[in-house]
């Protein structure tokens, strides 16, 4: 959510901002795995759980830009103003709750 705002404060707007989203997205997870597989955690059961997952959520990926580039550029930025203010929203009620 943190980055989708910075990035849109940043002048990105519709596609150019989720593209930019998924190539940080992949590489702080191909970071993240060789940490993890250096350190020994990385078992054949949690890549076998990662490639699939990978495999379902890759058609999702298509049908959404397919969406993106049909819908105007002020609509998708108001839905991803949306899902900043409702992330951020819950994030400040989870650390309410923590705090009482």
């Amino acid at each position: 959510m943190i980055l989708l705002s910075l990035l849109m404060a940043a002048g990105l707007e519709g596609a150019a901002v989720i593209a930019t989203d998924a190539v940080i997205s992949v590489a702080t997870s191909v970071i993240k795995i060789s940490v993890f597989g250096l350190a020994g955690v990385v078992t054949a059961q949690v890549l076998a759980f990662a490639l699939l997952i990978g495999a379902i959520a890759l058609p999702g990926a298509f049908f959404a830009k397919a969406f993106v580039e049909r819908m105007p550029l002020h609509i998708h930025t108001a839905i991803l103003d949306a899902a900043v203010i409702a992330g951020g929203l819950v994030m400040i009620s989870a650390a309410a709750r923590a705090l009482f």
